[in-house]
């Protein structure tokens, strides 16, 4: 019989059985593998939450109008509008100056504000015809509430293709015009020479006003 034999042999069964209890505990884990399981899931939550979701980067489609911006009034779109050349304020120093004008055609109110763009083009679907115009910032932005049979106006300028050296000319059937904020366009016609040459601005506009 050994020293721990003798010992335990003189011990009484509640000490005993204290000794073999202390000696079990003495056996299990410091920790469970579960109690890492938290912060992992919490690791993996962190990441998901700072990747953007496909709907942050996302772009409007084409002919989906601007938001609204005049009292919930929606933004004339081009399938409500009719476009038109107005007489403005005449021909100076080779430039002819008239007014695009815009008019609802539609049963509803819209916005009409700010700029449209406008270039020369060879036919109701045909490609744009040298530069688009310049923007004119010379009269204010103002909001334009259209009701049905209402127009706005816009001043721009023709400079004469014919003042520009180098100009390779070419006969425009008139000018394609995108309404402000808008993917769609309407088609006014007239016939204008104009310079092929993307680097020669033959048009200037201004903002959209109450006509």
């Amino acid at each position: 019989m050994n020293r721990v034999q003798r010992s335990l042999a003189f011990l009484s069964p509640l000490a005993l059985a204290a000794v073999l209890a202390g000696c079990g505990s003495g056996a299990q884990p410091a920790a469970s593998p579960s109690s890492a399981s938290p912060s992992a899931s919490s690791s993996a939550s962190s990441s998901s939450s700072g990747t953007p979701t496909g709907s942050d980067s996302a772009t409007p489609g084409t002919g989906s109008p601007a938001p609204s911006t005049a009292g919930g009034v929606a933004r004339c779109v081009s399938n409500q509008l009719q476009g038109s050349l107005q007489p403005g304020a005449g021909g100076a120093a080779g430039t002819v100056y008239q007014k695009i004008a815009l008019k609802n055609v539609s049963q509803s109110p819209c916005l009409l504000e700010g700029f449209a763009g406008v270039s020369l083009t060879n036919g109701p679907t045909g490609a744009p015809i040298g530069a688009p115009a310049d923007r004119d910032t010379s009269v204010p932005v103002v909001p334009i509430v259209l009701q049905p049979g209402q127009s706005g106006a816009a001043d721009f300028g023709l400079h004469q293709a014919g003042n520009y050296t180098g100009c390779t000319t070419v006969d425009a059937a008139g000018y394609r015009v995108y309404p402000p904020e808008d993917y769609g366009s309407l088609f006014i016609p007239a016939q204008v020479m104009a310079c092929s040459n993307s680097d020669i601005h033959l048009l200037t506009l201004r903002a959209f006003q109450p006509s």
